[in-house]
This record gives C-alpha cells, sequence and structure tokens, in this order.
C-alpha cells in the first residue's frame, strides 16, 4: 500500500496534500462499499493502485479539458480522480459524473462534499443524457466498446474524443465496432495491467455501405 502512494506521487507529481484528500476519498469508499457494492471486495486493500492509479493514468490524454463526461461512473473511477488532478494543477474544467444507480449519486454526492470537489452528478441511463458542449467522453468499466459508440452517436457533433480504459478483449471490441464505424483510434497500454489497454478513440463516423 505505501509502495503504491509513494508510486502515486512520483508518477502524477501530486502534493501530500492531495494525497491526504485521496485517503479520505479511500476510506470513504471502503466504508460505503460494504453496502453499495462499489468496488470489488478483493480490491479493497489496494485501492491506489487498483483505482486511483488505473484512473489517473488517462489525465495527460486529454487534450482538453474543459468539458469531461464520465459514462456510469459507479465509485467516481475515473471522473473524480480526473477532478482531484485538475484542482491540484489548477486547471478549470467542469466534469460530469453520469450514473442510473440513485444510491451511487447519493455517495457521489456526498463523497464531492467530503472533498470539497465542485462535479455535476447525473442521476440518469446514459441513453437519454443529451450533449449539449463539446466534450471529451471517459469511461472505465462500462458498455463493450460499439455499445457505448451507438449511445453515443447521436451526439456525435459534440464528442472531441473517447478515452475508455479496457481489458484484454479490447481488440476484438474494436473489430466488432469496425464493422458499424469508422473512426481513429490511438492505443496506449496500461501502466496497471500487461493485458488491458487505454483507448482514444476521435473521428467516428457510421460505415456507408
Amino acid at each position: 500500500m505505501f509502495e503504491d502512494v509513494e508510486f502515486f506521487i512520483k508518477k502524477f507529481n501530486v502534493s501530500r496534500e492531495t494525497i491526504e484528500k485521496l485517503n479520505r476519498y479511500k476510506d470513504f469508499l471502503i466504508s460505503s462499499n460494504k453496502l453499495l457494492n462499489l468496488i470489488g471486495k478483493t480490491t479493497e486493500n489496494h485501492i491506489f493502485y487498483r483505482h486511483f492509479i488505473d484512473s489517473a493514468q488517462i489525465y495527460d490524454l486529454i487534450d482538453d479539458k474543459s468539458e469531461i463526461i464520465d459514462l456510469g461512473s459507479g465509485a467516481g473511477f475515473p471522473g473524480v480522480i480526473l477532478k482531484i488532478l485538475m484542482d491540484y494543477n489548477k486547471i478549470d474544467g467542469n466534469i460530469t459524473l453520469i450514473e442510473k444507480s440513485p444510491k451511487k449519486c447519493k455517495f457521489l454526492e456526498d463523497l464531492s462534499d467530503k472533498l470539497d470537489l465542485t462535479i455535476k452528478i447525473v442521476n440518469l441511463k446514459i441513453e437519454n443524457f443529451k450533449l449539449n458542449k463539446i466534450s471529451t467522453i471517459v469511461s472505465r468499466a462500462f458498455k463493450n466498446t460499439i455499445d457505448t459508440m451507438n449511445i453515443l452517436f447521436k451526439n456525435n457533433d459534440k464528442i472531441q474524443s473517447i478515452i475508455l480504459l479496457k481489458g484484454k478483449t479490447y481488440q476484438q471490441e474494436l473489430d466488432e465496432a469496425k464493422k458499424k464505424y469508422t473512426f481513429d483510434v490511438e492505443k496506449f497500454r496500461s501502466i496497471t495491467s500487461d493485458e488491458s489497454f487505454i483507448l482514444k478513440i476521435t473521428n467516428i463516423k457510421t460505415t456507408t455501405t
């Protein structure tokens, strides 16, 4: 655990005050997890590595941080971690967490209060959310890639990029998505798992036949 914290400090160049905030996040997450099943029980002893570092690694891949939408935020990953890093780096930007579970939304609201974060939390199914501004979409442990694209394509003119944290089936998901859409994709190996990749998807269009 200590090594994970030190890695976070060195990798993301944050202050001890930011680590204290993350520790408050960790403690509240563990206490809330007993009732809400926010994260796997086996990851509770490795929250910094499995969840905080995993989420934070996409921070530098977001070119424009003015509008970020986190789909299916659940326990707040990656959106809350991104906001903590933005605040530390004094970067202005709006983060919206979309979560269909009212109980998880309440957790996110309480978490935001505890950490003094300004985050918009929307209790809604993703299918019913309308993008109003050009946004970067982020998601971790959500739907597969083509389903995410299907949901978002109606808002395609408002999407700057989609950044997805994916497991070992990432290539299979991309191949499936390419049957319906054309897009540009950059792939980055995850720093928390050799089998996982981050996908940065831009310029999505439907395939013409």
